[in-house]
């Protein structure tokens, strides 16, 4: 774990707060339904990027005690679709598009390399740097909606999706609770050495580069949910498919050991990297106790 961890996230949330949120809304009829309205976001995040998202709201849910949230991020592909069974829940829904990704692409696209990959060598530089920063900021925009309730936000996505979810439950504490399914960019000293997409990339690289091994181990280790789980408080449910070749189980578990707050995971022995049926009827009980939509 790099001696100055701490020290380097605390720096960059500083660096994003010095950002303003310059959010703008745009009502998309063909995204709302019967039961929601969709809205466009933009907004503006870490070094001045803009961002986009996807924000659904509930029409009929009551604004007494504020609304409950979840924040949703995609997979490695950049693209997700609205989790609107969230909305008819009761949930507020911020789809988030990360920069270089999906939505956000309209904005910003990586000029070299992939998201794995891009300036690997520099950890001020490194993609997730920002990409975790847009999470954060993804928390900040509905901390800023008067219609939610800020005391009651809770982060759902898979595969990077989940990766990224770890990483903003141990970076900000308004999160509480989070679910992370099948996730990757994880457990980097093993993953480094998968054989299967995306983490091939890493692979590729270094079969580019093969002196860089360990100046990209030091990079990769302050992205590292195994090294920032430790700061994860809020209660958080994870699982694994033991025949998943895309998030392999020696990639997931030592991180979930190593989660001090409350926890639980669910293994199973069937599962490749697809979403579960099981997995997401838990996750919904999940997000209702702690969020009480």
């Amino acid at each position: 774990m790099p001696a100055d961890l701490v020290e380097f996230w605390e720096r960059t949330k500083k660096e994003l707060a010095k950002t303003e949120l310059n959010a703008s809304l745009e009502e998309v009829p063909d995204l709302s339904g019967r039961d929601y309205t969709t809205y466009g976001v933009a907004m503006d995040s870490f070094q001045g990027h803009r961002i986009r998202a996807w924000y659904t709201v509930p029409k009929d849910a009551s604004a007494k005690r504020g609304l409950p949230a979840v924040l949703a991020v995609p997979g490695y592909g950049g693209v997700k679709p609205i989790p609107t069974y969230l909305a008819t829940a009761g949930f507020a829904i911020l789809t988030l598009f990360p920069r270089g990704q999906g939505e956000s692409l309209e904005e910003w696209e990586l000029e070299f390399g992939t998201k794995l990959t891009y300036h690997i060598e520099d950890k001020e530089e490194y993609y997730y740097r920002g990409a975790y920063m847009d999470c954060l900021r993804g928390l900040d925009f509905l901390c800023y909606r008067q219609e939610i309730d800020s005391e009651r936000l809770g982060m759902w996505s898979r595969s990077q999706g989940g990766g990224l979810t770890l990483a903003t439950a141990a970076l900000d504490s308004r999160l509480q609770v989070a679910v992370a399914e099948e996730p990757f960019l994880c457990n980097y000293p093993v993953a480094i050495d998968v054989e299967t997409r995306p983490y091939l990339e890493l692979g590729e690289y270094l079969a580019q580069h093969p002196e860089q091994r360990q100046s990209m181990l030091q990079t990769l280790a302050y992205f590292d949910p195994l090294n920032l789980a430790e700061s994860i408080r809020c209660p958080i449910l994870m699982d694994i498919g033991m025949k998943d070749p895309t998030c392999p189980y020696p990639t997931i578990m030592p991180v979930f050991e190593k989660i001090p707050g409350p926890k639980a995971i669910h293994v199973y022995p069937d599962l490749n990297h697809n979403p579960c049926t099981d997995f997401n009827a838990h996750a919904m009980s999940w997000l209702r106790r702690y969020l009480g939509a």
